[in-house]
């Protein structure tokens, strides 16, 4: 259930965030120039700030995701690594107790 909680507020905390950003980008109308090394562009400070919070929320998408594939292979790998540890130890129990039957009926 923790889990849930962690997901409502990480999205209400993501509303607040996006409520500010929004609010900072309507008080921000006034035109400004951009220099993009071989060109100027002059556009309103809002379309600015939207494009760079939709630039950045694209790149950290990207990137979250990148460490998700690696994380879920060594998930994998380590839930396989487990899972020999635990054929390994269950062969041992029982060669174990196949010595403890065979040392009972020789005696």
């Amino acid at each position: 259930m923790s889990n849930n909680n962690g997901k409502q507020s990480r999205f209400v905390i993501g509303l607040v965030i996006a409520l500010i950003v929004v609010i900072f980008a309507v008080l921000n109308v006034d035109p400004v120039t951009v220099s993009f090394g071989f060109t100027r562009v002059k556009l309103p400070l809002i379309i600015l700030i939207i494009v760079s919070l939709l630039l950045g929320a694209v790149i950290t998408l990207l990137l979250a995701n990148t460490g998700n594939k690696k994380e879920n292979k060594l998930n994998r790998h380590a839930q396989k690594q487990i899972s020999n540890v635990k054929v390994s130890h269950d062969n041992q129990i029982a060669d174990a107790l196949k010595e403890n039957n065979v040392k009972k009926q020789t005696k």
